[in-house]
């Protein structure tokens, strides 16, 4: 028999288990469907994320020049519509200036380097001292290949080639629209910012309660702070690095020093492999006129890497989000291992998040009495009760 004070299971208990368990085991026999409508919900939102991450970017200048204006800042202020306005001018300034110094010289060196490299080839099978440095059968191959068919072939792929890669072409155009949307985006969210940052507190406050909101804004300060911390040191430490490549091209004789140092400056804000891209750019470019020169820059160019990657990027970068040593390799590392290559960017500002947040609690619980309970002691008690 139950006692008095014992209850029964309410049939809305067993209504709400069993529609669980329907739903349960139709999203398990319909996987498949379930996750390519996952997959269409996630590409819809591309244009959201990019939205999200041009706007955080776009703000960090944004905020300087509303420091700096006059006036009231806030939503649907002056102050706030010059701020963007100044903030784009600056990026779409800084973009031209890259792009109308570097590309022209790129597609220069690769057209005249295509024109060049059958004549390069039999030059090279017919000295008979580079040809003692390659293995026979190398300069056999090189004497073998005929080029007439080599650029039929490409002339061919480009025919039919590029209608089979069509759904790869359409996917790449749409992430490309996605992107653009993301921009109308990032307007709106800038000029809005501060209503929809009363927005997504007023929802924690009101699902979650107002200590959850608590430890909600004081994470997204400390990422704030480190995210804003690493583009503004990833963008100074790439000055650096472009700079010091430029001065060095210049004291070796290397031509375009200037464009060299802005395209490994611009390259270098890739993680890890970038500033490698930017010097074998580099070197294709002054491969077109000297080859004894292209050599010479990419000497140059590991000499200076080795300058800023144990000197300026430890205190540049470190400093900014508060990582020090071997902090942000560890950083960009476990990025890459778990983001993949979005990891690369995001890494060292993640991991300087998490430690600033782990150091700011145990400094609060050292600061605690001395019988106070660990976290790991209020698990166990908790599970015992």
């Amino acid at each position: 028999m139950n006692d008095g004070n014992e209850k029964g299971v309410s049939w809305k208990t067993c209504m709400k288990l069993a529609i669980t368990a329907v739903a349960v085991f139709l999203i398990i026999r319909y996987w498949g469907s379930v996750e390519s409508f996952v997959g269409l919900l996630l590409g819809g939102m591309l244009a959201i994320f990019a939205g999200l991450v041009i706007s955080y970017i776009v703000n960090i200048p944004l905020r300087f020049f509303e420091r700096k204006l006059p006036g009231p800042t806030g939503d649907g202020t002056r102050n706030r519509a010059l701020s963007i306005a100044l903030s784009v001018i600056c990026a779409v300034a800084v973009l031209l200036f890259v792009g109308m110094l570097v590309i022209p010289h790129l597609i220069e060196a690769i057209v005249t380097l295509a024109q060049a490299t059958p004549e390069a080839i039999d030059t090279i099978s017919n000295n008979q001292f580079i040809a003692s440095l390659i293995p026979a059968q190398l300069v056999a191959q090189l004497k073998s290949i005929d080029w007439n068919e080599v650029v039929n072939s490409i002339v061919s792929w480009l025919q039919s080639g590029v209608a089979s890669s069509l759904p790869q072409i359409m996917t790449i155009v749409g992430q490309i629209g996605a992107w653009f949307m993301g921009v109308i985006l990032a307007f709106w969210f800038l000029s809005e910012k501060d209503k929809l940052s009363a927005g997504v507190h007023k929802v924690v406050k009101t699902y979650l309660g107002e200590r959850a909101d608590a430890v909600f804004v004081n994470a997204i300060k400390v990422a704030d702070s480190s995210f804003h911390g690493y583009i503004v040191g990833a963008a100074l430490e790439s000055i650096i690095f472009g700079s010091l490549v430029a001065i060095a091209c210049t004291l070796a004789g290397m031509p375009d020093a200037l464009m060299l140092g802005a395209l490994v400056g611009v390259m270098s804000l890739i993680p890890m492999i970038g500033a490698l891209i930017g010097a074998i750019l580099g070197a294709i470019i002054i491969l077109a006129t000297s080859w004894q020169k292209a050599i010479i820059f990419l000497v140059v160019f590991f000499i200076v890497q080795q300058i800023e990657a144990n000197v300026f990027y430890p205190r540049v970068v470190g400093r900014q989000v508060g990582l020090t040593g071997m902090w942000p390799l560890i950083g960009i590392t476990l990025g890459v291992a778990i983001f993949g290559f979005v990891g690369a960017f995001v890494g060292v500002p993640l991991t300087a998040t998490v430690f600033r947040i782990a150091r700011a609690d145990i400094k609060r619980r050292e600061e605690l009495p001395g019988d106070s309970p660990s976290p790991l002691e209020k698990i166990h008690q908790s599970l015992s009760d």
